[in-house]
């Protein structure tokens, strides 16, 4: 508000002088100008929320429609037609006496900031979807969503929008929902069985925006809020926790405020057998593909005998925890009920038999048949793979180099063609683990999907970043993860969190006692690098594409 301010010249100052002289104490009383306080206009807005009842949308929503519920808050930001200026207010929390009409109607009460009379456009969405600025924060709408969209603030899922008006009161508002919904079914590859409450996430990707669903297995439909769009082909990677699914919803326009049923019979995308990550590599020049395994090998020993498997999540080492830290001979450990994750390489020349020929061993034999064997070129004495049974294998050093360096067959990440890796941490969001991201072959992967894109096919310092959920995404893609599980040398181990070592079934050809294996550190990688055998390095094993 402007202030008026009065200037009087010395006449008129002289003159006040005098007469204050001449008066009693209870005259001399002169009232300072009084500046009036700033207006304060509280308007009472009563929005509806949902779908347009004609439109026949309603009844795609999880209850049946869209409802308010006690203790949302909503928040107003406005522009003034004057200078462009602009506040902004939210409302007090819902009771049950603001809501109205079964939960379609509620009245919200914002204070606004001496607005003028005549405003343009203001934007009412839930305060919960706010910038600091209480802007309003749209990016929160489309990731993230749980896919039930209960009600109006769930995990963002709806953002509204007033028209403008004219006069310091607010009408009443019809809120208008700014997305797309899609409500999906699915069905088993026969079409006989509703499968969606199976279902445990979900990706969308129409080629810009990528949408991530992470929920709990719920009946009924999954419902997914879209940026409007034309034209658009919507790529679906569905997930039971398990098994991998794939759909192409063929090209349409999806309007905002408007539902559209999607329902389809789920098919596999590839048939990764048990124990294999559902995503495809390709290894040579002639074409082969291979499969990952969910996590690196592990053997577990229970007192007396030895059991071999993969860890459980494809994050997941031992470091230095008991039973890398428990070997004490060859094929011996010095406690019961460990495992052990790192392991050294035993040539065929070896003598060793029982858990002593996969590297299990405090020796640092090398250049002895007793020991790691005693050939430059020769043979593992037994591939990894067969503690696991028929079919699974380790990686050639040109086989890993070829994964790394050569592929074409890698799909588009960050932006990046032929995308085949990244140094990352993931799961920042609980316990951050450090390692290398693989992509397979022919993934689509927008820099949306991650909190930070960094380098693709080369050397950074972990600087991919990737939440839990983030992560679980990319894995449903089929990306595999290789931790940075360190390097033990006899029973110690170290660089656990900093370094990842992979040995390959190549023995190094011209050192007796080296054998090749993938290296990487921070910002380092080498495909086909090597190492003594006696290094305990991790193992990951792979199985082909029949």
């Amino acid at each position: 508000m402007k202030k008026t301010m009065r200037f009087l010249s010395m006449a008129a100052l002289a003159l006040v002088g005098a007469m204050m002289t001449g008066c009693s104490s209870d005259d001399n009383i002169i009232d300072e100008p009084q500046q009036h306080a700033s207006k304060s206009n509280v308007v009472t807005l009563t929005t509806t929320v949902g779908f347009d009842d004609a439109a026949g949308t309603r009844a795609l929503a999880a209850d049946g429609k869209k409802t308010f519920a006690a203790g949302e808050t909503m928040a107003i930001y406005y522009w003034k037609n004057k200078g462009n200026d602009h506040e902004k207010a939210v409302s007090a929390p819902l009771t049950a006496d603001d809501i109205t009409n079964g939960g379609k109607s509620a009245t919200f009460t914002f204070t606004l900031d001496n607005p003028y009379k005549d405003m343009s456009v203001a934007y009412i969405y839930p305060a919960a979807m706010a910038n600091a600025d209480f802007t309003p924060n749209y990016d929160a709408l489309y990731n993230n969503q749980d896919g039930t969209l209960a009600t109006l603030a769930s995990n963002f899922d709806f953002c509204t929008r007033s028209g403008a008006w004219s006069g310091e009161n607010l009408p009443s508002l019809t809120l208008v929902n700014q997305l797309a919904i899609l409500a999906i079914t699915l069905k088993n590859a026969g079409g006989s069985s509703d499968i969606t409450s199976s279902i445990t996430g979900l990706t969308l990707s129409d080629g810009t925006n990528t949408y991530n669903v992470n929920r709990s297995a719920v009946a009924g439909p999954i419902y997914v809020a879209i940026r409007p769009t034309t034209d658009a082909t919507i790529n679906v990677t569905a997930t039971d926790g398990t098994k991998n699914y794939t759909k192409t919803l063929t090209s349409k326009t999806y309007t905002a405020s408007n539902g559209y049923p999607v329902s389809w019979r789920m098919t596999a995308a590839s048939s990764a057998p048990a124990g294999a990550i559902n995503g495809k590599f390709t290894i040579d020049g002639s074409g082969t593909q291979v499969y990952f395994s969910q996590g690196n090998l592990q053997a577990t020993h229970n007192g007396t005998d030895w059991s071999w498997g993969f860890a459980a999540n494809q994050w997941d080492y031992i470091g230095n925890a008991a039973g890398n830290t428990s070997i004490n001979g060859n094929g011996t450990v010095s406690a019961s009920n460990v495992t052990v994750d790192l392991f050294g390489w035993v040539g065929a020349s070896s003598t060793w038999t029982g858990a002593a020929q996969y590297g299990i061993s405090y020796s640092l034999a090398i250049d002895n048949t007793n020991g790691y064997g005693n050939v430059a070129d020769e043979a593992l004495k037994s591939d990894w793979g067969n503690t696991i049974g028929t079919d699974w294998r380790t990686l050639t050093s040109e086989e890993w180099t070829y994964v790394f360096n050569t592929r074409t067959t890698g799909g588009t990440v960050f932006s990046t063609a032929q995308a085949r890796y990244t140094q990352a941490t993931i799961n920042t969001d609980g316990t951050s683990v450090n390692g290398t991201i693989l992509f397979p072959d022919g993934v689509d992967i927008a820099s949306t999907e991650v909190t930070t894109a960094g380098s693709v096919n080369a050397t950074s310092s972990y600087a991919t970043k990737c939440t839990t959920a983030q992560w679980s995404a990319l894995a449903a893609k089929g990306c595999v993860f290789l931790p940075a599980a360190g390097l033990r040398g006899q029973a110690s181990v170290s660089y656990a969190g900093s370094y990842g070592g992979y040995w390959s079934s190549s023995p190094y050809t011209s050192i007796v006692g080296d054998a090749y294996c993938v290296s990487f550190n921070s910002p380092f990688l080498a495909p086909a690098n090597y190492n003594y055998r006696y290094y305990g390095l991790s193992v990951r094993l792979v199985r082909q594409v029949e």
